[in-house]
């Protein structure tokens, strides 16, 4: 009680009960923990604006200039994405865009096909002339795609890069961290995509830029 009324009596006289140095210093350690916590909030979300800037502008641009080689990235095998995805390289091939196809996708599951192979499939289904086909099954993710893709190819300076628009960013920057000195870029239309599965993918992508970073920068 006596504590409590010396405690009234300051606040009376205008006075600041004193706070012991210890508790002052924890005080300014939390304070300091909170501003850093804002401002790493703030810069993570900065990074997720532009990354999806990114995504988003690159997803709007298609740039199909005449190159060596043309890279197709995988997908699950007998999907409307893996199938487009192809048949987009295939016209480009067609059109003399480039003299090669790279097939790049390993096996999703064991025992099945790769997604390398089923792309070759589609191709001499669909193809008007033989094309010439480089196979690079190894791969599991898009950094993989890129880099076996590049020691399948290792003096091409030039290529162009089909997958679905929302891909394209992230495959973009690997393939020029990659040593490819042009980069091109296109995808198929997405409409076997809901309007939900659109939404999940782009962020996805923003989410596997922030990750994949690290991994760019270091190949």
């Amino acid at each position: 009680m006596k504590t409590l009324f010396r405690f009234f009596i300051y606040l009376s006289n205008g006075k600041t009960p004193l706070i012991p140095k210890k508790k002052k210093s924890g005080m300014m350690a939390l304070m300091f923990a909170k501003k850093i916590l804002k401002i790493a909030v703030k810069v993570f979300a900065g990074i997720l604006v532009v990354d999806l800037l990114f995504v988003l502008v690159m997803s709007q641009i298609s740039l199909t200039r005449k190159s060596e080689a043309i890279i197709i990235l995988g997908a699950a095998i007998n999907t409307p994405a893996l199938y487009n995805r192809t048949i987009t390289a295939l016209e480009l091939y067609e059109q003399g865009l480039a003299d090669m196809l790279v097939l790049s996708g390993g096996q999703g599951i064991p025992g099945r096909m790769t997604e390398a192979e089923n792309m070759r499939q589609i191709i001499l289904e669909n193809s008007q002339k033989t094309p010439n086909l480089i196979i690079e099954d190894q791969s599991h993710s898009t950094i993989e795609n890129i880099k076996n893709s590049r020691e399948k190819i290792p003096e091409a300076k030039s290529i162009i890069i089909v997958s679905d628009k929302f891909h394209l960013a992230r495959a973009y920057l690997i393939a020029k961290r990659n040593g490819f000195a042009s980069v091109n870029w296109t995808g198929p239309k997405s409409d076997y995509y809901s309007d939900k599965e659109l939404f999940y993918y782009y962020f996805r992508e923003v989410a596997a830029l922030i990750i994949d970073a690290p991994k760019i920068l270091m190949n």
